[in-house]
């Protein structure tokens, strides 16, 4: 069992992506704000992370990371842009981290987050 954090500001998506990580017997914990997420990014296996959010968007919330030496592993999700496009953005400033668009989440976010704890 893994633990992940979701970092999202959507009540609604955060609880659905939280009720589809749990169905996979993981345990997962909600941060509306991202400020208070990344205070505890580090205690996790895998963060879910929305890109576009008031205050501290994903790109500041992974900036914020890698400048704080947090190695934690993400999967971004989002509804910004060509999907294709902004995989290769975000790995290309932070390499491995992934990508699922929020228009395909329950097709491939359980495959996704399987791949990135190698199972």
């Amino acid at each position: 069992m893994a633990r992940l954090l979701i970092v999202e500001d959507e009540k609604d998506v955060a609880e659905t992506m939280k009720m589809l990580v749990e169905s996979r017997g993981h345990k997962a914990d909600i941060m509306l704000e991202p400020e208070k997420g990344l205070a505890k990014a580090a205690k996790y296996d895998l963060i879910l992370l929305d890109i576009m959010m008031p205050k501290m968007t994903g790109r500041q919330f992974l900036a914020k990371m890698k400048e704080r030496g947090i190695r934690t592993k993400v999967i971004v999700i989002s509804a910004i842009g060509l999907p294709d496009e902004v995989a290769r953005e975000l790995e290309a400033k932070y390499p491995g981290t992934g990508f699922v668009p929020k228009t395909d989440m329950a097709d491939m976010l359980l495959p996704e987050i399987e791949r990135y704890l190698g199972r």
